[in-house]
């Protein structure tokens, strides 16, 4: 069992090292296609893809656990949310603004859609429905408020993205102390320190780095803000192990060998995004 345990581990160390920096480099990709073309909207549609396959998944695994479940639904439902600043950029209002419409209209739709089923089993369908809608569509949709400008959505993915990394480094070696193990056995304080550390150092030396100004003017305010994004970060991976131990799931899906599907990768995003902005509106 031993052997079999640490077999897996290095398989999923391998995978991890190979399949992270390909993640990465997409991203940077469409990164650096903004930064040439000065347009936004290749990342406003990365935003929408990431947005439906995670809002899908997570409808898929109540389908699967529960019977009940809207993928199609859910996966158009985040697609719209995730590239709600393409209605900013055709002049059609602000992005908070066709967020909530957005929102309002969804939520609507999935209620009409269930105006005449009174059974019991509707309660379920209907809030079910609106789950992905909410936990993903809304709370992901908040990176689209970063999205005009390239460095602002460096920042908020990598310092989000340095909890998770720092956390599994540290954590998986020599995490001795388990954070929540009755949701997430994975976790461990000494992970969960590393990960609020290496937050912190990105958010103070990444803005300067790529000369993005409104992050904070001092390097103590803007360790403030990796703390508060690796925060959520890690809020955010806990809260999704606890609706994955709920369904009774090991991944999201199985889209990626030994790293799970999209939400597993985006979910420290889910509350980032919403982070950062209250930030920026609040502190800065």
């Amino acid at each position: 069992m031993a052997v079999d345990k640490q077999a897996k581990r290095g398989r999923d160390v391998r995978v991890r090292l190979l399949v992270t920096p390909i993640i990465l480099g997409v991203i940077a990709g469409v990164l650096a296609i903004q930064h040439v073309t000065g347009s936004a909207v290749g990342s406003h549609l990365v935003l929408a893809l990431f947005g439906a396959l995670a809002g899908a998944e997570f409808a898929l695994l109540f389908r699967a656990t529960r019977g009940v479940g809207q993928p199609a639904f859910a996966a158009v439902g985040c697609a719209l949310l995730g590239a709600v600043g393409l209605l900013e950029l055709a002049g059609l209002g602000t992005t908070m603004a066709a967020r909530s419409v957005l929102l309002f209209l969804l939520l609507l739709a999935l209620l009409v859609n269930h105006l005449r089923d009174t059974r019991p089993q509707a309660v379920d369908s209907i809030a079910l429905g609106c789950l992905p809608i909410i936990y993903v569509g809304f709370t992901f949709s908040f990176m689209a408020e970063f999205a005009h400008d390239w460095r602002w959505l460096a920042v908020i993915v990598l310092t989000a993205k340095a909890s998770d990394m720092a956390g599994w480094a540290v954590g998986v070696p020599f995490g001795k102390h388990k954070m929540i193990p009755s949701v997430s056995p994975g976790k461990s304080w000494e992970g969960t320190f590393a990960g609020l550390a290496a937050s912190a150092l990105v958010a103070v030396f990444l803005p300067p780095a790529l000369g993005l100004q409104g992050v904070a003017d001092s390097a103590f305010a803007r360790a403030g803000f990796g703390l508060l994004l690796g925060a959520a970060s890690i809020l955010a991976g806990v809260t999704w192990s606890g609706w994955k131990r709920r369904l009774g799931a090991k991944d999201s899906s199985a889209l990626i060998p030994e790293m799970g599907g999209v939400m597993d990768m985006v979910d420290s995003l889910l509350l980032a995004g919403p982070a950062a902005y209250v930030w920026v509106r609040l502190v800065v």
